[in-house]
C-alpha cells in the first residue's frame, strides 16, 4: 500500500463509514426510547400521514363514545322525571278509584281532589327538570310533525259494526250480543280541558251509536267536540278525496250558525233589558198612581180637597193615553196642574196655605217625588228602546249582518226573524237558531270512523290498527293539546239501575290511539355518536305537562273527581295518561339501550382502528435492540478502523527522522 500525507483515504472511507453507522445508531436509539419507529414524516413519509389519520380517527371515536356517555345521562334524568310521572300516575289512579267508591263524602271527596292537584302540580314540576340547562320532557324537544286529533279507537266490537249499528244489536269481536234493552240506559262523559261532561238517556229502538256520539256531542251546545266526517284527519281515514269544498261548506255553514247564536243572546239579552226598563218605568207609575190615590182618598176633607176630585179625573184621563210623561197636565190652569204645583212647593219647602195640614204636605210632597221618579223611568226606557231599535233591523239576517252563505244556500232557506216586539224577536231568534243547528247536525254531526284507517300521524302518515281489522274510531274536532278528549267513556245500565258490566266492557273500550300534539320544529334532541358527520341519534321528548297529559285544561282547570261521576269519568283520562308516560318512558329506555350498543360499538372501533395504527408506528422492541446493538457494534469498529486508518498517515513521519 502507497504511503501519502496529502490525502488520506483510507481515513477518509472510514470517517464517512463513521458517520453512517452514528447516524444509524442515533436512529436506532430513538426507536428503542420511544418504543415508535416512526418519529417523524422523514421516516416514513405515506406510513406517517397513514398513522397520523388513524389517530385522529381513534380521537374522535373516543369522543364520541363521551357523547354517548353524556348522552345517556341526559335521559337518565329524563327518565327519572317521566317515572315520577309514572309513579304520581299510578297513585292517582288509585285515588280516582277510591274517589269513585260512593263510601266517600263529599267531604272525602274534596280531600282527596286537593290532594289530586298537588299532584299535578308536581307532575309540571317533573316536566321542568333539566339536564345542562335544557328542558327535557316539557314539550320544547319534540320531533318536526303536524298537528295531530286526538283519536279514540275501539276494538273490541265486531268488525262491521258502525256509526249506524243499533245499540240494541251491537256483537263483540267474537260475535255474541251485547245484550243491551231498549229499558237500559246509556251514560257517556268526556273529559276536556280539564272539564268533565256527562249526560243520561234513555235507549230506544232508534238508539244507535251514532246516537251516543250526538248525545255527547250535544252536552256543550256552545262548542264543537267530536269531529265530522269532513274533518282532515276522519276524511283521510274514510278515504275521501277532494273535501277542500267541503270543508268550506260546513265551516260556512257553522260561521252562520255561531251568528245566529249570536243573535239568539242577544236578543234574549234585549228581552231581558226591555223587561228590566219596562219594569222600572210600571214601578215608578205605580208608586205615581198610589200617591195620587193616597191624596184623593186621605185627604178629601183637607184644605184643598176640592181640587182632588178633579186633579184626580185628569189624571185618569192621562192613564187611558200613552203614559208619557210630557202629556200629564201639570202645567195650565187645570186642576191636576195646581195641585202639582202644591206639590212642588211642599217638596221644596215653599209655603202654602196655612189650612194646609202637615200629612197633606207630605202626601203632597209623596206626590212630587213619584212623578220625577216615573219621568226618569220613562226617559230611561225610551232611550234604551231607541238604542234597540227593532224596526231598523233587517229581518232576514242576525243582527251583525251576517246573511245565508253561498256555500249552503241553495239547500238552506233561513226563517225570518219576527221583530214585533223584544219576546217576538227572542222567540224567533231561537227559532232561527234551531233552524241552523239542526242543519249543521245533518250536514255534519259527529262522525265515527268504522275502517282499518284511525287518522293522521303527526308525520302525515295515516295510521291503521294493527292487525288491519276494522275498529271503531273518535276524533276531536281540533288538533292540538289543547283541543284533546283526554277521556272518553261509556256507562251502561238496567232499568233498576244496575252497571252492565259485560256490556262496559265491549262497548267502553275506546282507548287512545293517536295522541293530540300541537304542530312543532324539528326541535329533538340530537347526540353525535360517530367521528364522521351525519353520524347522529335523533331524540324526540314528548311533552309530560300534566295539560299534555290531559289532566288539566289551559285555564288551570284540573282534573275533577269532587262527584261520584266525575270520578268514574277521570279513571279513563288517568289510564290514558299512564299510556302517554309510559310510551315515553320506554321511548327513552329504547335510546339508552341503543346509546349502550353504540358505545360498545365506538369502543371496538377505536380499540380496532388503534391496533391498526400500532402495526404502522410502534417499534418492534426485540427487532429495534437487535439493530442498535448491530449498529453500536458497527460504530465501534468504523471508529476503530478510522483511528488506524489515521495511524496509517502517522507512520509517514518516521521515514523523516
Amino acid at each position: 500500500m502507497s504511503m501519502v500525507v496529502k490525502n488520506n483515504i483510507p481515513a477518509v472511507y472510514g470517517l464517512g463509514t463513521l458517520n453512517r453507522n452514528s447516524t444509524a445508531v442515533s436512529k436506532s436509539l430513538q426507536k428503542v426510547s420511544t418504543g415508535v419507529k416512526i418519529n417523524s414524516a422523514a421516516d416514513d413519509n405515506s406510513a406517517w400521514a397513514i398513522s397520523e389519520r388513524m389517530r385522529v380517527r381513534v380521537r374522535g371515536l373516543d369522543q364520541a363514545d363521551q357523547n354517548t356517555q353524556n348522552g345517556r345521562s341526559m335521559l337518565k334524568v329524563a327518565e327519572g322525571a317521566v317515572q315520577s310521572t309514572v309513579d304520581i300516575l299510578k297513585t292517582l289512579k288509585e285515588k280516582a278509584v277510591n274517589a269513585a267508591n260512593d263510601s266517600n263524602t263529599d267531604a272525602d271527596r274534596q280531600t282527596i281532589q286537593k290532594e289530586l292537584n298537588q299532584s299535578i302540580d308536581q307532575i309540571d314540576d317533573n316536566a321542568n327538570v333539566t339536564f345542562n340547562g335544557k328542558y327535557l320532557v316539557d314539550g320544547t324537544k319534540n320531533t318536526i310533525g303536524n298537528a295531530t286529533y286526538t283519536a279514540l279507537t275501539n276494538q273490541s266490537l265486531s268488525t262491521d259494526t258502525s256509526a249506524a249499528t243499533l245499540l240494541t244489536s251491537l256483537k263483540s269481536r267474537t260475535g255474541s250480543d251485547l245484550g243491551i234493552l231498549t229499558t237500559d240506559k246509556v251514560t257517556v262523559s268526556y273529559v276536556q280541558g280539564g272539564k268533565t261532561y256527562a249526560t243520561t238517556f234513555d235507549v230506544t229502538g232508534s238508539s244507535s251509536l251514532a246516537t251516543i256520539l250526538q248525545k255527547a256531542e250535544d252536552i256543550d251546545g256552545d262548542s264543537y267536540v267530536f269531529a265530522d266526517r269532513y274533518n282532515e284527519s276522519v276524511a283521510k281515514a274514510n278515504g275521501e278525496t277532494n273535501i277542500a269544498t267541503l270543508q268550506a261548506k260546513v265551516a260556512a255553514a257553522r260561521s252562520y250558525l255561531e251568528d245566529t247564536r249570536t243573535a239568539k243572546e242577544t236578543a234574549a239579552t234585549w228581552l231581558t233589558g226591555y223587561n228590566s226598563v219596562t219594569s222600572a218605568a210600571n214601578a215608578a207609575l205605580d208608586g205615581l198612581i198610589g200617591a195620587m190615590s193616597t191624596l184623593v182618598s186621605n185627604y178629601s176633607g183637607g184644605a184643598i180637597s176640592y181640587l182632588y176630585s178633579d186633579a184626580n179625573t185628569e189624571f185618569q184621563a192621562w192613564l187611558t193615553g200613552d203614559l208619557n210623561p210630557s202629556g200629564l197636565p201639570t202645567t195650565g190652569s187645570g186642576d191636576f196642574a195646581t195641585v202639582f204645583s202644591y206639590a212642588t212647593r211642599a217638596a221644596n219647602g215653599q209655603s202654602l196655605p196655612p189650612s194646609v195640614s202637615d200629612g197633606e204636605k207630605a202626601g203632597l210632597a209623596q206626590l212630587y217625588t213619584t212623578y220625577n221618579s216615573y219621568v226618569a223611568a220613562y226617559n230611561n226606557s225610551v232611550t234604551w228602546q231607541n238604542n234597540h231599535d227593532l224596526s231598523a233591523m233587517d229581518t232576514t239576517q242576525p243582527p251583525n249582518g251576517s246573511s245565508v252563505p253561498t256555500e249552503v244556500s241553495s239547500e238552506y232557506t233561513a226563517p225570518t226573524y219576527n221583530t214585533g216586539s223584544y219576546a217576538d224577536y227572542a222567540s224567533s231568534a231561537t227559532s232561527v237558531y234551531n233552524s241552523a243547528k239542526a242543519y249543521v247536525d245533518s250536514l255534519a254531526g259527529p262522525a265515527i270512523v268504522s275502517s282499518s284507517n284511525i287518522g293522521l300521524e303527526k308525520s302525515g302518515f295515516l295510521l291503521t290498527t294493527v292487525d288491519g281489522q276494522k275498529a271503531l274510531t273518535i276524533t276531536a274536532m281540533k288538533s292540538g293539546v289543547t283541543n284533546q278528549i283526554s277521556g272518553f267513556s261509556i256507562s251502561v245500565s238496567d232499568k233498576d239501575g244496575n252497571v252492565k258490566k259485560s256490556v262496559n266492557a265491549y262497548l267502553d273500550a275506546f282507548s287512545e290511539s293517536i295522541r293530540a300534539e300541537d304542530e312543532s320544529e324539528d326541535n329533538a334532541l340530537v347526540l353525535h355518536v360517530g367521528a364522521d358527520p351525519g353520524v347522529a341519534i335523533k331524540i324526540g321528548l314528548s311533552d309530560m305537562r300534566a295539560e299534555a297529559l290531559g289532566l288539566k285544561g289551559s285555564d288551570g282547570t284540573k282534573l275533577d273527581i269532587s262527584t261520584q261521576s266525575k270520578a268514574n269519568a277521570a279513571i279513563n283520562v288517568l289510564d290514558n295518561a299512564i299510556q302517554k308516560a309510559l310510551n315515553q318512558q320506554v321511548t327513552i329506555g329504547n335510546i339508552s339501550n341503543r346509546l349502550e350498543y353504540t358505545a360498545a360499538n365506538l369502543r371496538v372501533a377505536s380499540d380496532n382502528v388503534q391496533a391498526s395504527e400500532s402495526t404502522i408506528r410502534d417499534a418492534d422492541m426485540a427487532k429495534e435492540m437487535t439493530e442498535y446493538t448491530k449498529n453500536n457494534v458497527l460504530l465501534s469498529a468504523s471508529q476503530s478502523m478510522l483511528s488506524q486508518a489515521n495511524q496509517n498517515s502517522m507512520d509517514v513521519m518516521t521515514l523523516l527522522q
